[in-house]
């Protein structure tokens, strides 16, 4: 009887590892099979993007490209104009002793070689875009700058009595303002 109870108890252990087995691999067949539709749509969604992502990815990068080389053009630009008034600007003294070697000059021949020079000067200036402000009439804070007041001129208050160094624009914006003494 022993015997029989231990080959019952071996069949029930050998049953009981095959359910064991038999389960597990259930388990494993319904985790495949769960992960299965996920790796499907993962790898048809992978193989085949939508032409419209491409197409949409395409022009967004294309309008950020032009957007870039819009602001780059415009930044150097810029900074062409930046450098030019500024050279315009340290050049401008020299211009400026022209006017006062005119004042000072007595000799006809050579004050007219000095004012020449000036003119031309003046002149390329203007045909780079360099236009000088004109100093007479009405004070305009806009485009003068009152160094002085004169309460004796016969000119209304308010007028320029003298200009005092030439002021000067480029396209439009005031790169040194006329420097000029105005009637009290």
């Amino acid at each position: 009887m022993a015997k029989k109870h231990n080959d019952a108890s071996t069949e029930l252990d050998a049953d009981k590892m095959r359910a064991d087995e038999l389960a597990a691999k259930q388990m494993s067949e319904q985790a495949q099979a769960e992960q299965q539709p996920t790796l499907d749509a993962k790898q048809e969604k992978d193989d085949s993007p939508p032409k419209q992502d491409f197409l949409a990815d395409l022009l967004r990068v294309q309008a950020e490209f032009d957007n870039y080389r819009k602001r780059t053009q415009s930044s150097l630009e810029e900074a062409r104009q930046a450098g030019f008034i500024d050279a315009i600007t340290k050049f401008l003294p020299a211009l400026d002793s022209f006017k006062m070697a005119s004042d000072m000059i007595t000799d006809k021949n050579t004050l007219m070689g000095i004012q020449f020079i000036e003119k031309g000067i003046l002149d390329t200036l203007a045909k780079m875009g360099v236009e000088s402000i004109d100093a007479t009439g009405e004070f305009n804070p806009a485009l003068h700058q009152a160094i002085d007041t004169d309460s004796t001129a016969n000119v209304p208050p308010g007028s320029i009595v003298k200009e005092a160094y030439k002021g000067f624009t480029y396209k439009g914006k005031v790169i040194r303002y006329s420097q000029v003494i105005v009637k009290k």
